[in-house]
């Protein structure tokens, strides 16, 4: 057994000695003796502190991930909207100028609201109520014109209320279409044109028998049905009938013919309805306005679906610009869309040459994103990239899905090809053929709904765009006739590199099914 100190446990620690009394200090008290001394204990060190959320790293680096993610956001936003409120010209504009203010508002309240973390929002102030479109000296005019101006604005608002409730697919006239005169002002007599009144626009039987100072027959007979009056200076603008041919051909071409028997025996005459489908730019708004005007469904006037109860509708229910596959049956249009039997619907589906097709995209890109500017479009081929030929990717924003394609003319490729599948009936024609051969276009559609068609066909004073008021349509027509009907302009904005690229990317099979001619490659 191990010895052990007298003075340690046998635990191994050292035992505390009792002071002996010999050893202690006569002065010291009893009570010191009878209280162990206490170690006294170190002050904690102070630790550094973080101090708030605010100041933490990592909080900070969050944050700044989410003020990169909201800026993308707000530019992303922005740019999706860019472009929407554009002006673009001829037919191939889209119904996007309703409610500008208001939709911009909207998105500006949005975003503001976005950024107020934590706080709540506030209601967004009531605009002032907008009162008068009169001008200025509206009381100092002649009684005239007060009266010209008046009629003005009642038809601009009651074009904006149909708009609006057309975006909405709702009827605006549920209880059946207000017969309400076209307003004219009359020339008081002896009075001429010089006090600025409204000149009223000559009937077909009067423009026929106007000089037209040489301008094609063909040509000729397409403005009249517009009640364009031609004078020299449009003339000797106009295209040439050979100049048509050389670019289209002399004939409208429309594929699908064969389905419309079997779509007539499936769908009762009181369903059925027909409407336009394309890519952006193509004219299905121009299609639209050429069948309500001159085609009509009797049997569908008790459907109260449209605001004529023509079967005439202005998309497909799924959305015109957005591909069948992923949409039909899948997706309903905002606008006329609603309370749709989809397998009811024939679609007409509008192609374009895909050349001016992209030179369109360039003045008006709506939902679609690459890079380009105002000089460097369609930019098939990156132009900053000098060492390869790289294509510039395109984004499109559809109504399910965005979708990325190689660059503008495979969009092109694959959006119509994707059409070219389809067995369900459905008719295609080409943007070119409304304007060059618009009646015989809209005839065929109408017979193939099982449609009554007009006696009197007449392009629309609005049909070529959707700005509203005197001539602004006419001028639509004329406008596209002159980009379109021009050979020369078929390459405007395209770079050698991009001919290339095009030459040998576009489908040729889609070419050659539509008569679209191959334009020549470059030189060297």
């Amino acid at each position: 057994m191990a010895a052990h100190r007298i003075d340690q446990a046998p635990n191994g620690r050292r035992m505390m000695r009792r002071p002996s009394f010999e050893s202690v200090d006569s002065n010291q008290s009893c009570e010191s003796l009878s209280t162990p001394p206490r170690r006294r204990r170190r002050s904690p060190v102070p630790t550094k502190t973080h101090g708030t959320i605010i100041m933490n790293g990592t909080f900070q680096k969050l944050l700044f991930l989410l003020f990169i993610v909201v800026i993308f956001d707000m530019f992303f936003v922005w740019d999706y909207f860019d472009g929407l409120d554009e002006n673009a010209g001829g037919p191939e504009a889209g119904l996007h100028h309703l409610h500008e203010s208001k939709r911009l508002g909207n998105l500006y309240g949005q975003i503001l609201s976005g950024l107020q973390f934590g706080k709540p929002a506030e209601k967004a102030p009531t605009p002032e109520k907008e009162t008068t479109h009169h001008s200025a000296n509206f009381d100092s005019l002649p009684d005239g014109e007060k009266i010209e101006e008046l009629e003005k604005e009642v038809f601009e608002w009651k074009e904006k209320y149909e708009h609006a409730m057309a975006t909405l697919g709702q009827n605006p006239y549920p209880g059946g279409i207000p017969d309400i005169p076209i307003p004219f002002t009359p020339i008081p007599p002896n009075r001429g044109n010089d006090d600025g009144m409204r000149k009223p626009k000559k009937s077909r039987a009067e423009l026929e028998n106007e000089e037209t100072y040489g301008a094609d027959e063909h040509i000729v007979k397409i403005l009249h049905s517009a009640n364009v009056e031609i004078d020299q200076e449009l003339a000797g603008q106009l295209p040439t009938w050979d100049d048509v041919v050389s670019l289209y051909g002399d004939k409208p071409i429309i594929n699908g013919l064969e389905m419309c028997e079997p779509y007539r025996e499936a769908v009762k005459p009181e369903d059925r309805m027909i409407g336009p489908a394309g890519m952006f730019n193509t004219g299905t708004n121009l299609l639209f306005e050429l069948m309500k005007e001159n085609c009509n469904i009797k049997e569908a006037h008790a459907k109260h679906r449209e605001p004529r109860r023509n079967g005439m509708r202005w998309q497909v229910p799924w959305g015109k610009h957005n591909p069948p596959i992923t949409h039909r049956f899948k997706n309903i249009a905002k606008a006329w869309g609603q309370g749709i039997t989809q397998d009811d619907f024939l679609p007409v589906v509008l192609i374009k040459d895909p050349y001016t097709w992209m030179a369109s995209q360039c003045r008006h890109k709506y939902t679609t994103f690459w890079g380009h500017d105002d000089e460097h479009c369609p930019n098939l081929i990156r132009w900053r990239v000098k060492d390869k030929d790289e294509p510039s990717t395109v984004r499109v924003k559809f109504a399910l899905s965005m979708v990325i394609y190689e660059s503008l003319l495979d969009m092109w490729n694959k959006w119509y090809e994707e059409w070219n599948e389809q067995t369900f009936p459905h008719l295609t024609t080409r943007f070119e053929d409304l304007l060059f051969h618009g009646e015989e276009v809209a005839k065929a559609a109408c017979d193939c709904v099982g449609g009554d068609f007009t006696d009197d066909f007449k392009f629309s004073e609005d049909s070529a765009k959707p700005a509203r008021g005197v001539h602004q349509g006419a001028n639509g027509l004329v406008k596209a006739m002159l980009q379109y009907g021009d050979p020369s302009k078929r390459l405007n904005g395209f770079t050698d590199r991009d001919r290339v690229y095009a030459s040998k990317n576009v489908d040729s099979e889609l070419m050659r099914k539509y008569s679209y001619p191959a334009p020549p490659l470059p030189t060297g």
